[in-house]
């Protein structure tokens, strides 16, 4: 039986670990640090210890786990409001690592991260892969993205198996109104709660529902091998906001307004999960149009668990009508049972020489109408002059109070104040209302600011280091010029590679030539993935690629293909005849713009410009490169093709072999006409020290060089691989 060891709090994602490993036949243990949780039926054992605590090695040790999941960014013990934001970070990072080290120490043969897409907090126009670079920007996006840093660290300087998974902002059905805290739930309980939302229509939602991230998470570590070190998980559902609250007020019997708070610019996060599904057996098999109704339907039923006593006003039976008529009732009640002892304190003060001259109506009218503002202000005055009438009615009669003026001076003082402070009071909530509205909006707002100002700085910050380095200056393009120039004879193509690398800041790039309308040939690469395509391409096979660079653009890989490099150009003749290709890979994605690809067109035509006058200038010095007559290469000339493929070899550019041939006696032009029709154009014979002659072979290795032996020797012609002394 398989042991796992869970580090986390019980929220919804831990209890739905718990059941799914349990069903598989796992045996759990749980660490956690709060002492007030009470360790789940199908728990083997429950330790309770803080993550960077020295008993965490003995934990471990105890119960031998074949693999330890943290929990992570999905831990509910973890608080990131603003007040405790950073004391949590440091918490965070200090127990990932000891929870590290002791597995190290162990021995434990896999550890998985559970990261989220909370680092990634920039807007992406394209679904987001795994290689594309992380940019948090609030304290828990960035102590996320420190523990991925951590853990793959240990991953490379350990024998430990590190995986992260970031998944997609999970959510599920919460127990109660503590647990609503992922982004569907929430907007449900506010719908439930205040019959409102406010929703941003540019505001692009994805999350993926809590069974289904579970389930990713026990293929991963259920799999006998793993063949990366990073996953995204993610229901690659595209939702916006607006749209959530239109199946929220669907689905509500009570009416639900939405409010309109669209502003700034689109915001979307979207994982994408593709390197998960082609290596596991992954499906998501909830929706959010069939969840968030359920959502709904068990609040509904459990209101008690969502509502505050003063906030359960939803439902149409006749019990739910009396409770709130009751609750609209109670500040009626209350005004009625606070002016009897006001009207008997006002008839035992009358007469009297200090309480005579406090007036109990007007306190008792200003009361409530400082608490409960104009409404409550009008009930009590109108209570205050009845009470006020039937005191007098015991010294005169009831005609002779209609026309006294002083009842109506009396009546209008009451009122003027009591509707004068309730005025007050009700605009003073309106104010509060409005004052929390506001701020909600620019907060909002302000988020958006944010995002456009992260978006700003980086553009400043790279177009401020281009004017600084002056990449593109007239003095920089003098130096490439330069540069190639001072190249040797045949090693313009190998120069152009640390000058496309350079300039285009990227260490990945191949360089093709075009042998024939249909095929390419590898001429030199600066890394194995640059040469990741084979030796030779057939155009067809890529007619996304090449039937962009064939209308003379520059092709940008949008899609993220992997196995696509991500920009490509090619070079064409005054014949407008493909000739070059140049391919770059690892290209940052937001370095992949029109600057980008104008500068890879500049570059490119000085690169072809020198390879036509570096081939042009070899041609007119034949005669004296090659024996009279042959296609051999003179000594000379042969050696100096040697030493640039050996030096392009050592830099990992290019591959070549020699092969060293036995003559015969045969004649010179008949051996040139003879091993020409058997090699390649890109391939070169020529004589060597002591007069043999030999071929080296371009851009092939030595198992490679046996194919070409065996067709060599199959037309007569015998071949060494050392030169015979």
């Amino acid at each position: 039986m398989s042991s796992i060891l869970i580090v986390g709090g019980y929220g919804t994602f831990t209890e739905e670990l718990i059941n799914k490993f349990y069903k598989e036949k796992w045996q759990i243990y749980t660490l956690t640090n709060s002492r007030r949780l009470v360790k789940p039926a199908h728990v083997f054992e429950q330790y309770t210890f803080a993550y960077d605590s020295g008993s965490v090695e003995e934990v471990i040790t105890s119960c031998r786990p074949d693999a330890i999941l943290f929990t992570g960014a999905y831990d509910p013990l973890y608080r990131w409001e603003d007040e405790h934001v950073q004391e949590e970070s440091l918490n965070y990072i200090a127990g990932l690592s000891n929870l590290l080290m002791s597995a190290v120490a162990f021995g434990v043969r896999h550890f998985v991260y559970v990261s989220s897409d909370r680092v990634y907090e920039d807007e992406y126009a394209v679904d987001i892969r795994e290689e594309m670079p992380v940019s948090p920007n609030s304290f828990q996006g960035m102590t996320i993205s420190q523990g991925e840093n951590l853990a793959m660290h240990f991953n490379a300087t350990t024998q430990m198996e590190v995986t992260i998974l970031r998944i997609a902002r999970m959510y599920g059905i919460p127990v109660n109104r503590e647990s609503c805290t992922d982004i569907y739930s929430r907007m449900c309980m506010k719908a439930l709660v205040s019959g409102r939302l406010s929703v941003n229509a540019k505001r692009v939602l994805s999350a993926l529902y809590v069974k289904d991230g579970v389930e990713a998470v026990y293929l991963l570590i259920d799999a006998p091998e793993r063949k990366h070190r990073l996953y995204h998980v993610s229901s690659m559902e595209e939702v916006t906001e607006d749209e959530v609250a239109e199946i929220i007020r669907e689905k509500y019997s009570h009416p639900v307004e939405i409010v309109d708070r669209t502003v700034g610019l689109r915001q979307r996060v979207i994982l994408s999960n593709e390197r998960f599904c082609s290596e596991f057996p992954f499906q998501v098999r909830n929706g959010y149009e069939e969840m968030i109704p359920m959502i709904i339907a068990h609040m509904k039923r459990h209101k008690n668990l969502f509502l505050h006593n003063d906030e359960q006003y939803e439902g149409k039976r006749f019990q739910d009508r009396m409770l709130r008529l009751l609750k609209k009732a109670v500040p009626f009640l209350e005004t009625v049972i606070f002016f009897f002892p006001v009207y008997f304190l006002n008839i035992q003060a009358e007469g009297g020489s200090y309480l005579g001259q406090i007036n109990f109506y007007l306190l008792y009218v200003l009361l409530f109408a400082v608490v409960h503002g104009r409404q409550q202000a009008i009930f009590s005055a109108l209570l205050s002059v009845i009470g006020y009438c039937f005191g007098q009615m015991y010294t005169t009669s009831g005609f002779s109070l209609l026309i006294d003026i002083n009842t109506y001076i009396w009546t209008a003082q009451i009122f003027i104040v009591g509707l004068t402070v309730g005025h007050l009071k009700d605009k003073f909530r309106e104010t509060e209302e409005d004052k929390n509205e506001r701020i909600d909006f620019l907060s909002d707002r302000l988020s958006d600011i944010t995002v456009i100002n992260s978006s700003n700085t980086r553009i400043k910050n790279y177009f401020a280091e281009k004017l600084i380095s002056s990449a593109e200056g007239v003095g920089r393009i003098y130096e490439i010029t330069s540069r190639l120039e001072r190249a040797k004879t045949g090693e313009v193509l190998f120069s152009a590679l640390d000058t496309l690398s350079e300039i285009m800041e990227t260490r990945d790039v191949s360089i093709y030539l075009v042998s024939n309308e249909n095929y390419c040939r590898l001429a030199s690469a600066s890394s194995e993935k640059a040469r990741s395509l084979g030796k030779s391409l057939a155009i067809a096979d890529y007619g996304a690629m090449f039937d962009v660079m064939m209308r003379k653009q520059v092709y940008i890989n949008r899609s993220l293909d992997t196995e696509l490099p991500m920009m490509g150009s090619a070079l064409f003749d005054d014949k407008g005849i493909m000739r070059i290709v140049v391919l770059l890979w690892n290209i940052p994605y937001e370095q992949m713009t029109l600057y980008q690809a104008n500068l890879l067109t500049v570059v490119g035509a000085l690169v072809y410009s020198m390879v036509v006058r570096d081939a042009d200038y070899m041609d007119a010095l034949a005669y004296r490169r090659f024996l009279p007559g042959t296609g051999i290469l003179q000594a000379e000339a042969f050696e100096s093709m040697l030493d640039i493929y050996r030096n392009a070899g050592e830099k990992g550019y290019a591959q070549s072999s020699v092969l060293y041939i036995q003559s015969k006696g045969m004649p010179l032009t008949e051996l040139s006409s003879k091993i020409r029709l058997l090699l390649r154009d890109t391939d070169y014979a020529g004589v060597v020290a002591g007069g043999g002659i030999a071929v080296l072979l371009t851009n092939t290795n030595k198992n490679e060089a046996a194919y070409v032996k065996a067709r060599l020797e199959e037309n007569g012609i015998v071949t060494y691989q050392e030169q015979k002394i």
